[in-house]
């Protein structure tokens, strides 16, 4: 027989089957489009993907988790809210390694240069947690804590420290203590600084210090 002949009527035959497979005539996308919907659904079944509709995220997804809680208490991402609302971290702390409690992970962050947080008060909580080991390793002033908190590279670190100064009645030389009522005072200020606005309460302070 014909070599040539031959390996023409094999390739005829497989895209036969292709197009018998997918119940119709097919232009060349559409049968890749079916060939993939095919290996999906095969790797589906042997547990390679999450079945539809399942909370189970893939690593290239960043769905929010169905416990999402935004700042108005709904489960949606407040896009048109200032950075650090829309991802429950008004301090506008910067994704690392630490595993806050109620972070989440890079595979559902929004933003990944900022942490997000699956409900505010984690993201409080973060913050104080984060300015109280702050002071106590030494940056006790609020110069120190600032240009710690926020690098002259990226901010107008000098009135970040003046705004903070005045909201607290303080010197930049007074030195600070990591009392209650001082980091309440250093996040209502920093916060304000940070999201341009006064989203951090007293009560949720409360409620986010009682985690800590």
């Amino acid at each position: 027989g014909n070599p040539s002949l031959n390996s023409n009527n094999k390739a005829m035959d497989k895209k036969k089957k292709i197009l018998f497979i997918s119940g119709g005539v097919l232009t060349t996308g559409a049968i890749v489009t079916t060939i993939v919907m095919i290996r999906r659904r095969n790797k589906r079944k042997r547990g390679l993907l999450p079945p539809r509709g399942s909370n189970i995220l893939t690593t290239n997804s960043n769905e929010l988790p169905s416990n999402f809680q935004n700042w108005n208490g709904g489960n949606t991402y407040l896009s048109n809210a200032p950075r650090g609302i829309r991802n429950n971290n008004p301090g506008n702390l910067i994704f690392t390694n630490i595993k806050w409690n109620g972070k989440l992970p890079k595979e559902q962050n929004k933003d990944r240069r900022f942490e997000m947080f699956i409900a505010p008060v984690y993201g409080v909580r973060a913050m104080i947690k984060d300015l109280k080991h702050d002071i106590e390793k030494g940056k006790n002033t609020v110069p120190l804590l600032v240009e710690e908190y926020a690098p002259r590279f990226e901010n107008n670190t000098d009135h970040y420290i003046q705004t903070v100064c005045k909201d607290l009645k303080v010197s930049k030389s007074a030195k600070l203590l990591p009392t209650k009522n001082t980091l309440r005072l250093l996040v209502l200020s920093m916060t304000k600084v940070e999201t341009g606005g006064n989203y951090v309460s007293n009560q949720l302070f409360e409620q986010a210090y009682a985690l800590i």
